[in-house]
């Protein structure tokens, strides 16, 4: 047999084996699995390189020129969705290299745009042609993945007809773009050349937005949003760019066309979360808690719902649209909290907006989650999007509270006291900033503290504050069953864990964290919590008709926490109940006038905790109304004003 025979025969079946394997590949494709997927796209990969060693095993002629450059199409399709970036350059040089020296050309350069400069301008046949449009695809995709935009309008300009420089518009270069678009029929490919640039040309223009966005040009991203958005494009990424669209109008101050944007994404792909995810956002900046806390809703279900995960990648392409538009770019804008992370915004929202019963359920069902991972649980830190789990109790506990679940309340609150009570000290003494244009973020109590860290001061604080906080609920929990032994016994245990922080000030003098104004949001949240604690102790000695005792614990939460209206009622309450009505009288109308400056809360950046709110009503409760009443008659009846 003459080696032409031999040549012709290896290449008839070179060419049935690349059309059997990517036969077995499509069928695979559709039947598979997702989870399964990247296995089965190794295997696969695996075969069609075996068969690309084989041709290339032996010197390459112009007879197999065409064979040889679409098993490498094939390889290279595979290299790419594996995201096999090195491989892939390297062998798509030696490729055309290969092809080159079939003809008796020399390459001059391994240099991309000097080597397809050279390749396009030597190979004239249609056939040769549609190959090597194949892989120019190929090295576009492989410059769009490593982010090399600017080398892509040189790239495709060498490819067209009739020009003279290649182009720095890169919109105008692919706009203008012309392929072959027939080859041959009896070779199959992994994924055909129109697919493939119909999927590099809207990822080209979306990643320029993308780029456009992290260089903080969002007038311009969105412009290539807007351009992209009308080309063909899987579903999934289309959705993907109508949320982009969104996030870039949001940014520019336009929130009501961010959520049309963000409902087309929605309409497009329902299971495209960060689309709902952004939306809940925009509700919120708007102040529309009710369609907040839906959006939140149903990004949790879609989270948790295995039909609503397969949904997002039930159409896929081998090569991934994540992979050409960058995908550690794309998942930063698109980031999302987890699922306990939305759970717990789904829970605190409603118990913001007063939807106590559904946030009490959100909040156990949070709780539950935590007790699946043990691990979690033992970890007091979370992640960034989460409170400290502890100070996560605390809120369920608040929200049991006002849900009037008082032996939840107790119960939860006694996990915190469980896992925090030992690692409290005997005595601590916290230093406020020196400086006094220091703003108060900076401080040592303001940085952020891993849990490796659990005995630096600030450590020691958080688990006094979730501590004295867990008792405090206790106590308000027992008051509110009328189990006033108890109550009073758990409010104690809450002040005597709180006094035992002191706060050294600037002259180096330590102080109790009552006196002064502290600037840092733990020690106000620290004085809120003995306040409240003492206040719920005032008012258990009410009900047990200890009205002296009550009186001096209503006053040392005022000092501690001034300016909350309830515990000025319980004082006022207190001073009428001792006969003291001279005395009430001039409390109220201090109480009057000083109700109208702002309170420690108001002045507080960021907010105290929501959990560190008065509740005091529930438990014994008086008709203030009537109080106020009385002393304005008494007021009048001697001919003062009010």
């Amino acid at each position: 047999m003459d080696k032409g025979m031999f040549r012709g025969n290896c290449l008839d079946i070179w060419t049935e084996e690349n059309n059997d394997i990517i036969k077995r590949w499509k069928y695979s494709e559709r039947s598979q699995e997702q989870e399964r997927h990247h296995d089965t796209q190794k295997r696969y990969y695996s075969e069609i390189h075996r068969l690309l060693q084989k041709i290339q095993g032996v010197p390459s002629v112009p007879a197999s020129i065409q064979l040889e450059l679409t098993v490498l199409y094939n390889t290279l399709v595979f290299t790419l969705s594996l995201s096999q970036f090195t491989e892939t350059g390297e062998l798509l040089t030696k490729g055309i290299v290969r092809a080159l020296e079939a003809i008796g050309c020399q390459a001059p350069s391994f240099d991309p745009l000097v080597l397809w400069d050279t390749a396009l301008q030597t190979f004239s046949s249609r056939d040769h042609l549609f190959c090597l449009h194949q892989l120019l695809c190929v090295q576009w995709a492989l410059w769009l993945s490593t982010g090399q935009l600017e080398s892509i309008p040189k790239l495709l300009s060498e490819s067209q007809e009739l020009v003279t420089s290649p182009s720095t518009d890169l919109l105008a270069v692919i706009r203008d773009l012309r392929f072959s678009t027939e080859g041959n029929s009896t070779m199959s490919v992994a994924m055909a050349a129109t697919e493939l640039k119909e999927l590099l040309h809207i990822c080209t223009i979306t990643r320029k937005g993308i780029v456009k966005m992290e260089e903080g040009k969002d007038s311009e991203a969105l412009l290539a949003f807007q351009a992209s958005v009308s080309l063909p494009a899987p579903r999934t990424l289309l959705a993907q760019i109508h949320t982009l669209t969104g996030i870039c109008l949001a940014k520019l101050h336009r929130p009501q066309s961010a959520l049309q944007c963000l409902r087309k994404a929605l309409e497009v792909d329902f299971g495209c979360r960060s689309a709902l995810y952004q939306s809940s956002l925009l509700y919120r900046q708007l102040g529309n808690g009710r369609a907040e806390i839906e959006a939140l809703c149903l990004l949790h279900a879609a989270m948790m719902s295995p039909a609503c995960r397969g949904s997002s990648s039930s159409q896929t392409t081998l090569i991934s649209p994540d992979s050409l538009l960058g995908s550690s770019s794309l998942a930063c804008i698109l980031m999302m909290p987890s699922p306990q992370a939305i759970l717990h915004a789904l829970a605190h929202r409603c118990l913001q907006n007063e939807r106590v019963p559904e946030a009490g359920e959100h909040y156990l069902d949070l709780l539950a989650s935590f007790q699946v991972d043990l691990m979690q649980q033992a970890n007091m830190d979370c992640s960034p999007a989460l409170p400290r789990i502890p100070e996560i109790y605390l809120e369920a506990t608040f929200a049991m509270l006002k849900a009037k679940r008082y032996w939840d309340s107790v119960a939860i609150s006694e996990e915190v006291v469980n896992k925090t009570l030992d690692l409290i000290p005997e005595r601590l003494v916290v230093q406020l900033p020196l400086e006094e244009h220091q703003e108060c973020g900076s401080t040592e109590l303001s940085a952020s503290i891993s849990g490796k860290k659990n005995e630096t001061t600030e450590e020691k604080l958080n688990c006094l504050l979730w501590a004295g906080a867990a008792y405090l609920f206790q106590g308000q929990a027992y008051s509110c069953l009328k189990k006033t032994t108890e109550a009073v016994n758990n409010f104690t245990r809450s002040i005597n864990l709180l006094v035992k922080v002191q706060i050294k000030h600037k002259d180096w003098q330590c102080k109790d964290a009552g006196d002064g104004a502290a600037p840092d949001i733990k020690v106000q949240t620290l004085q809120r919590l003995k306040g409240l604690a003492l206040a719920g102790r005032g008012v258990c000695f009410m009900a047990r008709g200890q009205e002296k005792e009550a009186l001096r614990d209503f006053q040392l939460s005022l000092q501690a926490s001034p300016g909350v209206e309830d515990i000025e009622l319980w004082l006022l309450e207190a001073l009428w109940n001792l006969g003291r009505k001279e005395e009430a009288v001039a409390h109220w109308r201090r109480t009057q006038s000083s109700m109208k400056k702002p309170t420690v809360a108001d002045s507080t950046p960021g907010g105290l905790p929501i959990y560190v709110q008065p509740n005091l009503q529930d438990g014994i409760l008086f008709d203030s109304e009537a109080r106020k009443k009385k002393v304005e008659e008494l007021i009048h009846s001697r001919g003062v004003l009010t």
